[in-house]
């Protein structure tokens, strides 16, 4: 008899929890679920944008869409981490947790006299305090510098190759 109450007991317990976690969605799924959902509308926005011929130069558009292409996830973020201060404002972009900031500069002679001047293990120029809240990683390909700060290993050696894979030759 106790063993037949401490088993009902037990499923009328049972029930009552699957009942409960039924009621209301984890809101880590939630989270993840509209995650899935930002990135898949970057990835369609990348696809279905016509795209323009290749100068052979760096732009917002194709460094998304090489990044996508990459399998990565980026999505537009204002919200820069502190960065040092170049002639021309930073593209940002979130790629999981890490951010990724882009300077893409007329052509690469610009690029060459500001990224001359930046010490490529720290990520900043000369004589700028060190604004990185983490150890960046730090990318120059023509005429974009890119700094990502955060990430795991994996997202920053993907980050990495597709930029420094380049872009299509332009036409002729």
């Amino acid at each position: 008899m106790l063993q037949t109450a401490a088993v009902s007991r037990a499923l009328v317990l049972g029930a009552i929890l699957s009942l409960a976690a039924c009621a209301g969605e984890d809101p880590r799924v939630v989270r993840a679920a509209k995650a899935r959902q930002e990135v898949e509308a970057v990835a369609q926005q990348v696809r279905t944008a016509p795209h323009a011929p290749s100068t052979g130069r760096w732009d917002a558009a194709q460094l998304t869409q090489r990044l996508v292409n990459a399998g990565l996830a980026p999505r537009a973020d204002d919200s820069l981490p502190s960065h040092p201060k170049l002639p021309v404002a930073p593209l940002g972009l979130r790629v999981g947790k890490a951010h990724l900031l882009a300077w893409i500069f007329a052509d690469s002679t610009a690029r060459l006299k500001t990224s001359a001047g930046i010490d490529t293990l720290t990520a900043i120029p000369k004589g700028q305090p060190n604004p990185w809240a983490e150890p960046p990683m730090f990318v120059v390909h023509n005429n974009l510098i890119a700094v990502l700060v955060g990430g795991s290993d994996r997202q920053r050696e993907r980050v990495r190759l597709a930029i420094e894979a380049g872009l299509q030759a332009p036409r002729r």
